[in-house]
């Protein structure tokens, strides 16, 4: 072996190549208006993101930094969001879906249509997932609280993407905002 640097571009031919291993775990808590986020990246956490509501407006909250973040989207971020969720559908791969939830109203009867209604929605959702990615592993599970008033829902995704298939989508959501966005300056504005 002469030379050791045909090992760095190896290195990156393998990290493009190989599937990034990604869990998202969700929980949503609707009584209080927020929503935490944990993104995992191969086991390891990337980072917790605490999204709530006030006055009609999206404030993020970090574990790192303690500050709030207003977040105010445009038109064209919309756009950009919509365009990198279409482009990724196909390339991402989930692997195991486990949603659960428990709902507690002000009536019995209001309990249990909400959670009936829930699962339905979920199973249904399941059932789209499983038509396009007939691999992927899924469960539900909302429990009914008829002693208490709460309303949360925890979901825990594990999903797979390459890196290369994560660049790509980005390079084509941007071309694709520069294109349609700047074409339609009246709507998008």
């Amino acid at each position: 072996m002469e030379s050791l640097y045909f090992l760095i571009p190896l290195f990156f031919v393998i990290v493009f190549i190989f599937p990034l291993a990604i869990r998202l775990k969700l929980a949503a808590d609707l009584n209080h208006n927020q929503v935490i986020v944990s993104v995992f990246l191969w086991k390891i956490k990337v980072i917790t993101i605490k999204l709530y509501i006030r006055d009609n407006k999206i404030y993020l909250l970090t574990k790192k930094k303690k500050k709030e973040i207003e977040i105010t989207l445009s038109i064209k971020q919309i756009y950009f969001v919509e365009q990198l969720g279409e482009n990724l559908k196909d390339k991402v791969r989930p692997k195991k879906i486990v949603f659960w939830g428990k709902i507690g109203l002000d009536d019995a009867k209001n309990t249990a249509v909400t959670c009936g209604t829930i699962i339905i929605a979920v199973k249904s959702i399941f059932s789209y997932v499983k038509n396009y990615k007939p691999t992927c592993s899924m469960q539900a599970n909302v429990q009914p609280s008829y002693e208490q008033n709460v309303f949360m829902l925890c979901a825990y995704l594990n999903f797979s993407i390459t890196l290369f298939d994560l660049l790509f989508s980005l390079i084509i959501s941007l071309f694709s905002l520069r294109s349609k966005a700047y074409g339609r300056q009246s709507k998008l504005s």
